[in-house]
């Protein structure tokens, strides 16, 4: 007897329940360097889990069809993790400036009109009123989602720099291997999957790669996890540490825990954080 198909649903029918693993606003509105390295811990044992069941030849080799299953697998996690590395940023911008409240002599005039230089700040109506009821904590995210350029690691030193502490967020080392991480996701989701040429030369790292396909082995969301760990630490913190020396004096120790905690980043792989 042929087995029954599954019941079809409408698409918004298959939403589920998350399990503990999955990061959610909540996490990064707390710590969002915490939250992001989280995320692609769980990203990298779900790769590693799928790569040691998946059926081997006799050799050790996977078959062609655990080698097609893993590659679609790990290509299809690199938009996932950008997409977290997005929401970091965001959330980093977005929670520096909902606290910049404590901070002495912040200037929002001429905060708003550095950060006009960088990315015009245009606030959607309709986007407006979807943060009604949400309280004035949502004011820094609909911020950080008016601005543009949170794909270009250089333009969001830039956007950080409107806070005028002298300290950029990302190296130019790191904006060096995110550039090439945002690529490689732009040509995935926008490409169908292939580094055209041009794509190709706008990155230095990758301009060998050119009319490639985007497929990667099976430890690159391992390495991007790992990779990521130390630039999120030293990013975070290091605006953090610059951050709470402008804290006004005398401020609240409530206050002062919840930046500590903001600009605090944690992993359960506590090793890939040394720098």
């Amino acid at each position: 007897m042929a087995a029954k198909s599954p019941k079809t649903k409408e698409f918004e029918q298959y939403l589920t329940d998350p399990t503990d693993a999955q990061v959610g606003h909540g996490d990064y509105l707390v710590s969002p360097g915490t939250a992001f390295l989280k995320y692609t811990v769980e990203a990298k044992d779900a790769v590693d889990l799928a790569a040691r069941k998946f059926p081997t030849k006799k050799n050790g080799e996977y078959t062609k069809d655990s080698l097609d299953s893993l590659q679609h697998i790990v290509t299809a996690m690199v938009p996932a993790v950008m997409g977290h590395f997005e929401t970091y940023q965001r959330y980093l911008f977005a929670g520096a400036f909902d606290m910049s409240v404590h901070l002495a002599d912040f200037d929002v005039d001429k905060f708003m009109a550095k950060l006009d230089k960088v990315s015009s700040v245009s606030i959607d109506p309709v986007r407006l009123s979807a943060h009604r009821g949400l309280g004035a904590e949502s004011i820094g995210i609909l911020l950080a989602d008016s601005l543009s350029g949170w794909h270009n690691p250089t333009r969001v030193n830039e956007l950080f720099g409107a806070f005028n502490l002298k300290r950029q967020l990302f190296s130019g080392e790191d904006c060096d291997r995110l550039a090439t991480l945002w690529q490689l996701r732009h040509s995935i989701v926008h490409t169908g999957g292939t580094l055209t040429l041009p794509d190709a030369q706008k990155v230095p790292a990758l301009a060998g790669h050119g009319n490639c396909k985007t497929v990667f082995e099976k430890n690159f969301i391992y390495e991007i996890s790992r990779k990521l760990h130390p630039v999120v630490k030293r990013s975070t913190e290091g605006f953090g540490a610059q951050y709470k020396t402008n804290l006004q004096a005398g401020v609240a120790a409530d206050v002062g825990r919840k930046v500590s905690e903001f600009f605090r980043v944690g992993s359960s792989i506590s090793a890939w954080l040394k720098t």
